[in-house]
């Protein structure tokens, strides 16, 4: 995280237009710039669920971050993000969040059910030998059923609690015709 740490450093002021100089353990430069610029201000976005580092190099340098945990942990997270900007004297309000899912979508619920079973068995899990405690733990962040299921689930375990946003990933069936349509008149009636 050191390197991490000294590269934000470096390309975040960048990014905004500043001219940075930084004599680190990994990096030495002196007047850093960012030419030609892209934009003004490139938005910075990192992911993951470590409280202590991860979230607190989000609380100094990033405007978004994607939390990456069971839904049952994101009030901790989201308690850990706030103590991470209150450390940094940042404002918690001007960090976006989302939380990257995995969606098993389908008209029909079932079927969306069996793909779950399915991706569980492709990555190499047997869900009909695993206790319901195993199969729970194994499939916390993805969720199966109807669009209306899903937009449920989504509602009452990822925005209640606070998250802005979701990122997902429709792992098993994202490549067929119409499914990323549905997904998406699915996530932007949730989102609004």
């Amino acid at each position: 995280f050191a390197r991490l740490d000294e590269s934000l450093q470096i390309i975040e002021p960048m990014l905004r237009g500043r001219r940075p100089s930084l004599d680190g353990a990994w990096y030495h430069v002196e007047d850093a710039i960012n030419e030609p610029r892209v934009r003004d201000n490139l938005p910075i976005m990192l992911g993951g669920g470590g409280e202590k580092k991860t979230f607190g190099l989000a609380a100094r340098y990033a405007d978004h971050l994607n939390i990456i945990c069971d839904p049952a942990d994101l009030p901790r997270k989201l308690e850990a993000l706030d103590q991470r900007c209150a450390e940094a004297g940042r404002d918690r309000s001007t960090i976006e969040t989302s939380s990257l899912v995995f969606l098993l979508v389908d008209e029909d619920g079932d079927k969306a059910r069996q793909l779950q079973r399915d991706y569980l068995r492709k990555v190499g899990a047997n869900p009909d030998a695993m206790s319901d405690e195993e199969y729970q733990a194994a499939t916390a962040r993805q969720f199966a059923g109807t669009p209306d299921d899903v937009a449920a689930d989504l509602q009452r375990r990822i925005l209640d609690p606070g998250v802005d946003g979701i990122i997902v990933n429709c792992v098993a069936n994202g490549h067929e015709p119409g499914v990323v349509t549905m997904v998406g008149e699915m996530l932007g009636k949730l989102i609004r």
